[in-house]
């Protein structure tokens, strides 16, 4: 990752410490309709908090995954659906399935739309 270079207006200090390219932190939160003004103050502080959530799922996957060199989706997903604190995220992060396995899901899912018109 590369290290973006904010400079606070307060300050006036440039700082070093990010990661993650704010111009695109700045993008997501401007995709938001509720957001009018992005300071570079609240900018900063979401994309640090980004960045430390990040470390957050990425040092619980690798545990779940009993190797602290790698992480693989299957132990993200592994994570996301057993932690009540991350239940936002299964839509994004799924566990994965087999298509068989996803067919007989819609069948089960047909079946149960049809019970309930008739």
């Amino acid at each position: 990752m590369t290290t973006s270079n904010v400079t606070s207006p307060s300050s006036g200090s440039v700082r070093k410490d990010v990661s993650l390219p704010m111009s695109r932190v700045r993008t997501i939160m401007k995709s938001s309709p509720d957001i009018d003004n992005i300071s570079q103050e609240s900018l900063y502080l979401i994309t640090k908090a980004t960045e430390y959530f990040i470390i957050y799922l990425t040092k619980l996957s690798q545990k779940n995954g009993g190797n602290l060199g790698n992480v693989d989706y299957d132990h993200l997903s592994e994570v996301v659906e057993r932690k009540n604190a991350l239940e936002f995220l299964q839509d994004i992060i799924p566990k994965k399935i087999k298509y068989s396995e996803y067919l007989e899901l819609m069948k089960k899912e047909v079946d149960v739309d049809e019970d309930d018109v008739l």
